[in-house]
């Protein structure tokens, strides 16, 4: 609370006291009291105003700071009116009643909010369940009647409702993370038998020096795996290797690059860049989900590249299984 704010708003109050305590001078001198009589009631009237001035200034003072001080110290800021001091004076009381009725009306709508996306994302998760049956069953119609160039279409369909379900779950990651040791050259060879088809049509030569062991949920580093796969064979590559090294995996490919413009935000949500907008169809969630997925399970992720040069993207996995979601 500042000294300078303060006096400014007592000015008024100040004025009229010390205007009432000559006016009462003016009446006693009126009435030939003498001069002492006059000076003493004066002095005892200005003194009162401002004993009364200060105490308030030290009580509000001492309130406000408290207030403010315990404001720092709070990570969630609006948790204050829960834990501010009681009010000690009047304005304190309808201070305190107005953040807490705000508070209140911003939880009540947090929780309605939170409700409303809670049910969205179940009716996501639900959708994507039911939309992969008749999928399933037009890739079966396609395998047996070979109609290939469909059944491309229809795995890029496949691919972009798996996208959805993992981004409507990638904000409850705790709830459905497993953290085991995984065997990192099963994993991806297993990703590229499961893609297999698409690598052979495009004449991609695949490289895997990654074995050892990291400390991860299989089914989410999966996903992110293929996602880069997806982007290597997406933008043009000829060759992809994966290599495992001081627990980092860089997944290297030959393809069109990214601009120096661009890398800076290739990992945007809903950001295509040059590549996108100019060669493919691209929706910018891609890049983005793998890093939310990253960042909540504990992994990094970053990306190197040149135009016309290819593209690293690199994942650091961490020492321990002892892994803090965020």
């Amino acid at each position: 609370m500042s000294e300078f704010s303060f006096r400014r708003d007592k000015l008024f109050f100040c004025i009229i006291t010390v205007l009432t305590a000559a006016f009462g001078g003016v009446i006693v001198w009126a009435l030939n009291g003498p001069i002492s009589v006059i000076i003493l009631t004066c002095g005892l009237y200005l003194l009162g105003g401002a004993v009364s001035v200060l105490r308030e200034y030290a009580a509000k003072r001492a309130y406000y700071n408290g207030i403010y001080s315990l404001l720092d110290s709070l990570r969630e800021k609006f948790y204050i009116a829960d834990v501010m001091p009681p009010p000690v004076f009047w304005e304190s009381r309808i201070l305190a009643d107005v953040l807490q009725t705000a508070c209140k009306s911003m939880n009540d709508e947090i929780a309605a909010n939170m409700k409303d996306n809670r049910e969205y994302r179940e009716y996501i998760e639900l959708w994507v369940h039911e939309i992969k049956t008749p999928i399933s069953g037009a890739q079966l119609i396609c395998a047996n009647n070979g109609y290939e160039d469909l059944s491309a279409e229809l795995t890029k369909i496949e691919r972009y409702v798996e996208q959805a379900l993992f981004y409507a779950r990638s904000g409850t990651v705790e709830k459905d993370y497993v953290i085991k040791d995984v065997n990192l050259k099963d994993l991806i060879h297993s990703l590229i038998k499961e893609n297999a088809k698409i690598l052979i049509s495009r004449k991609i030569k695949v490289d895997v020096h990654a074995g050892g062991t990291v400390y991860s949920d299989p089914k989410w580093l999966t996903f992110i795996l293929r996602q880069l796969l997806d982007n290597a064979v997406k933008y043009g590559a000829k060759t992809l290797s994966f290599d495992y090294e001081g627990r980092t995996l860089n997944i290297r490919d030959d393809g069109i690059g990214i601009s120096a413009a661009d890398l800076p935000r290739v990992f945007d949500r809903g950001f295509t860049g040059e590549n996108g907008r100019g060669t493919v169809k691209s929706t910018g969630m891609g890049l983005y989900i793998c890093k939310e997925l990253c960042r909540k399970m504990g992994l990094e992720i970053s990306a190197r590249s040149e135009s016309g040069a290819g593209t690293v993207i690199s994942v650091v996995f961490p020492q321990n299984p002892y892994v803090t979601l965020l």
